[in-house]
């Protein structure tokens, strides 16, 4: 290869380097800017598409010890009002075409009756025995969000997910949620948005919490109304609140966390007494 040659093959490669350079900082520069959106009512109300959240564990598989521990949801109920959300109603559902937000919205929007924010302030429930997998306050957009891990009756593993609440019930990370059981209360997001809830069921084994909330398709979110009627209150026979919860409330009452530390600690057969019936109250 003579010199010329040489030449022209290291000048391409130089102005091949300075059009791919040119082009990289303008794509950055360009994705940076600011997106504004009009608030006008409420099917303009959810979390704005561009609300990056950091690659953490939040966006991780969940472990085999979530699955595992992760209850049967044999039943779905409305996360508002009562099992089939009496006084209230959905203000946007599922598969929405919005195109002033992006695309199709990914969940329901729920709402009370009363209109504007008068409903602020109402429970939010667990609309199926869950894992609670996460709890917390995501970002501006979201707002505190609530997500439960659920086990369907045919294998599959869903998540529920409740936000822009305005406070959360004090819960552990890993507590088993029994339906119906409150989550927390409807907010505005930190006051960004009219009062509602955005409700999604998501099919997956990680943990999606963040993600926009809406989409060019509707991605591995499932219209919650499919599980409404497909797992209804009703194939459960004599209408009964979930025992999980009363379960729930037993252990509370008896401290039964103490209690169980204690005989771990005692090691001793007498140590059961305190939690076993005997055999007259058995008889």
């Amino acid at each position: 290869m003579d010199k010329i040659t040489a030449r022209v093959i290291i000048g391409v490669l130089i102005f091949a380097c300075v059009l791919v350079t040119a082009f990289a900082w303008y794509k950055a520069e360009h994705d940076a800017e600011a997106m504004t959106y009009e608030r006008v009512n409420i099917y303009d109300e959810d979390v704005q598409l561009p609300a990056p959240l950091p690659l953490d564990a939040r966006l991780m598989l969940l472990s085999p010890l979530d699955l595992a521990k992760a209850p049967l949801a044999d039943a779905f109920s409305a996360p508002m009002g009562d099992e089939n959300g009496a006084f209230t109603y959905v203000a946007q559902g599922m598969g929405v075409n919005n195109a002033k937000r992006g695309g199709i919205h990914l969940g329901q929007d729920w709402n009370g009756i009363g209109g504007e924010n008068t409903d602020e302030g109402m429970d939010v429930k667990a609309t199926a025995r869950g894992l609670l997998i996460y709890a917390g306050n995501v970002s501006d957009g979201w707002g505190n969000v609530v997500v439960l891990l659920h086990r369907l009756p045919d294998g599959r593993f869903v998540q529920s997910f409740y936000a822009h609440l305005r406070e959360v019930e004090s819960l552990p990370l890993g507590t088993i949620i029994g339906r119906g059981q409150k989550l927390g209360t409807v907010g505005t997001s930190h006051g960004n948005y009219l009062a509602h809830l955005h409700f999604e069921i998501i099919e997956s084994i990680a943990n999606e919490v963040g993600l926009p909330g809406y989409g060019k398709t509707q991605y591995n979110r499932i219209n919650p109304e499919k599980l409404f009627k497909a797992y209804p209150v009703e194939n459960l026979g004599v209408p009964m609140p979930d025992p999980t919860q009363a379960l729930l409330k037993v252990q509370h009452n008896l401290n039964w966390e103490q209690l169980m530390q204690n005989i771990i600690k005692d090691n001793k057969p007498e140590s059961l007494d305190m939690i076993l019936p005997s055999e007259s109250e058995e008889k």
